[in-house]
């Protein structure tokens, strides 16, 4: 019987060659990938995303509020 703990056994197939083939893969992958830019390094994108929640919030709250209402009268009734 062999231990899954042996030198040589390994139970999910991934030996040293294939991991060091997959993390190669991986950090050329990296060396790729897309550099921040400048907006989001000096913090303007953060801030043009801010405003554009706030604008949204904001058109929300205006197209909720109503448009015209009555106006009536202190003894109750709908003014002339």
């Amino acid at each position: 019987m062999t231990s899954e703990f042996e030198p040589g056994h390994y139970p999910d197939g991934l030996d040293e060659k294939t991991i060091n083939v997959l993390l190669a893969e991986v950090q050329a992958e990296l060396r790729t990938a897309a550099r921040p830019t400048s907006a989001l390094l000096d913090g303007s994108a953060a801030e043009r995303r801010r405003r554009r929640i706030e604008n949204r919030a904001m058109s929300a709250v205006v197209r909720t509020l109503p448009v015209r209402r009555p106006a009536a009268s202190s003894d109750g009734q709908e003014a002339a």
